[in-house]
């Protein structure tokens, strides 16, 4: 069962939605703590092996993966937006062109949070890149591991 919604539906977006049995608080405290991060961002073909970040407005954060050869890359950007219940920030992968806006909107109902985030890319043929390199399946990985990091700290 897929547990990951994807929509491509805008040229130049990818809009992922996922339920998770927690409360928006949890969700976004697992969002935004470099510890929890570590706990469930990556994935079976490129887990994280390094987190950066300072969760302010103006902040930076940089997120380093490693990939089955051995190599890293790193994704990278800045905070433009922090509330209870979304944020909107930058995000590129470091030595590539290209930058996306990302805002992710959190919404509790009956102690579930559906997490919907939408990824504004500057052309269609950056947003086609990142989708034919795999990146929704990793995501969905890692919302998978999202998943079940909130749901052990209930």
């Amino acid at each position: 069962m897929k547990t990951l919604e994807v929509s491509t539906t805008v040229p130049t977006e990818i809009c992922m939605k996922r339920v998770f049995d927690a409360p928006r608080a949890l969700v976004m405290r697992a969002l935004s703590e470099p510890e929890l991060i570590k706990r469930w961002l990556g994935n079976s073909r490129s887990p994280i092996v390094g987190v950066e970040i300072d969760h302010r407005v103006g902040g930076r954060y940089r997120y380093t993966f490693r990939i089955p050869n051995g190599n890293e890359f790193s994704m990278t950007g800045v905070f433009r937006e922090l509330g209870e219940s979304h944020t909107v920030h930058t995000e590129s992968m470091e030595g590539m062109p290209g930058e996306s806006v990302v805002t992710t909107t959190l919404v509790e109902s009956g102690g579930k949070t559906t997490m919907t985030v939408v990824m504004s890319f500057p052309t269609k043929e950056l947003r086609d890149m990142v989708l034919s390199i795999g990146m929704t399946d990793g995501a969905a990985e890692s919302y998978d591991n999202l998943a079940a990091l909130v749901t052990s700290l209930l």
